[in-house]
């Protein structure tokens, strides 16, 4: 009975979350015509953006295809449909090589063309997430110096035509580019460990420094993203949901065997004991957030 319960007010709390907030659910298919997932987000915040070609999510399938997941992590989306791994990875490799920009000061960019309200983005946006993934992509598929020029972006600060906040000794990937600065804790765990392995690939001390002074910069702030018995998806304190909160301690697992840093277990074993109880903490997270929400927005 309380199995049922809780499961039941997860889904009433959701419900809620995506009325409130104005959000479609959002589903991914395979188009028929490219064979590259495409995704239907419907409706955000009284914005219509429909099936859109994310290079998130084309660069992520092929991660998954070329078993990258040691890197990644694993890859929380629906299978793909019956094809070769080398097909598709052929498939998006050329979109991504095909849908590039580049800029004067020689780097790369996947850009948006569609709005995302959640965070007040108008297009063309950027997205330090489709860099890292994207370029991963590439220099696994031997388009080194294309890598690069992504790779560099991540490297140069979001007010130069980047994708990450660069402070005096901080460095912060950012996966929604915009001057609020929001931080995405799965989407700068991603970016910095792709950098990590990208530095070790490439022999770039640069590289490897950016990821340093990254995870010390993400590592200051993790406790930033505990709630106590739930954990934040960002540091606008939205709630992660299960699945986020889960990917946030795997990505935590494989930035450990990474650094070696023995502060990170603790912070793991942690959140690890909030899963029991998360189809009970997530409603209340959410009904807290709305609260917030709803606060600051009448002040």
């Amino acid at each position: 009975m309380y199995l049922v319960q809780t499961g039941l007010l997860r889904r009433y709390a959701r419900h809620a979350l995506l009325r409130t907030l104005k959000i479609d659910p959002i589903t991914i298919e395979f188009d028929s015509v490219s064979q590259l997932p495409v995704v239907d987000y419907g409706s955000r915040s009284g914005v219509f953006i429909g099936r859109r070609f994310n290079p998130v999510h084309i660069a992520l399938y092929a991660c998954r295809a070329l078993h990258l997941q040691n890197i990644t992590g694993p890859i929380h989306l629906p299978e793909l449909p019956e094809t070769s791994n080398c097909e598709y990875v052929e498939r998006a490799t050329n979109w991504l090589i095909s849908n590039e920009t580049q800029s004067d000061n020689n780097i790369s960019i996947w850009n948006y063309d569609f709005p995302w309200p959640d965070y007040d983005l108008t297009t063309p946006w950027r997205c330090a997430l489709a860099e890292a993934f994207g370029a991963l992509v590439l220099l696994s598929t031997g388009h080194k110096d294309r890598a690069r020029r992504h790779i560099e972006a991540i490297l140069t600060d979001y007010r130069q035509s980047g994708v990450s906040y660069i402070g005096i000794k901080t460095f912060f990937p950012l996966e929604y580019v915009s001057e609020e600065k929001v931080l995405v804790l799965n989407g700068i765990l991603h970016c910095l460990l792709i950098l990590g392995h990208c530095g070790l690939i490439l022999k770039d001390d640069a590289l490897n420094r950016a990821f340093e002074i990254g995870y010390g910069s993400v590592k200051s702030r993790l406790q930033d993203f505990d709630a106590g018995f739930y954990t934040f998806y960002d540091s606008l304190r939205k709630p992660a949901d299960e699945k986020y909160h889960k990917i946030q301690i795997e990505l935590l697992q494989i930035m450990y065997r990474y650094t070696d840093d023995t502060d990170l277990p603790p912070l793991i074993a942690r959140w690890s004991k909030y899963l029991p109880t998360y189809a009970f903490a997530e409603p209340v997270a959410i009904f807290r957030y709305l609260v917030e929400r709803a606060l600051t927005r009448s002040n």
